[in-house]
């Protein structure tokens, strides 16, 4: 054994590597994209990109996925979904259909005004093409609302995203994918 301890240890962290990834969506870590033209700071993780950056009071957002259902970002969870303020939306028909959710158990979310909260989502657009799907929104950095937790520029927040399967346009089918990962407002 102890002649082969000396190779044992670097192929298993290569392994690993070659596993996990460096830098890869894998692991909840997901990709920094810098900053774009537009000046929106980009994430990649779990296939689904978050692009985002203040403006006055006001986070823009883009979420995009290859996928022709849904995408979703969830700011802030205390634990799992728990607590999160959480945007889904979907393209059908041509029409847009974005609504502001938040984490209302573990795994589970519902829309803020069924739980006494306010829909606080503006700018709300989308399209689906080739295959991809791609919101865009708006949502204060503090709504008051006691469903959605303030976020502060400059601070890092973990953030969900997910994406539903291809078809699945609505607001309550399991996820086809989720990943957490953090983000710097």
């Amino acid at each position: 054994m102890a002649k082969y301890r000396q190779w044992l240890v670097p192929a298993l962290c290569l392994a690993l590597l070659a596993f996990y990834g460096c830098g890869s969506d894998n692991g909840g870590t997901g990709t920094d994209g810098g900053i774009d033209e537009d000046g929106f700071k980009t994430k990649t993780a779990g296939g689904v990109t978050l692009k985002w950056k203040v403006e006055d009071s006001d986070l823009l957002v883009k979420v995009s996925a290859s996928t022709t259902g849904w995408v979703a970002v969830g700011f802030d969870p205390t634990s799992r979904m728990q607590n999160a303020n959480i945007i889904i939306g979907y393209v059908s028909g041509g029409e847009v259909f974005i609504r502001d959710d938040y984490g209302s158990g573990l795994t589970a979310h519902q829309a803020d005004v069924t739980g006494g909260g306010t829909d606080d989502v503006t700018d709300k657009a989308g399209t689906e093409t080739g295959g991809a799907t791609e919101i865009t929104f708006s949502i204060p950095l503090d709504s008051g609302d006691t469903r959605d937790r303030p976020l502060v520029e400059g601070n890092t927040y973990t953030v969900l995203l997910a994406r539903g399967a291809n078809g699945v346009d609505n607001f309550t089918t399991e996820h086809g994918a989720k990943t957490p990962t953090t983000i710097t407002i």
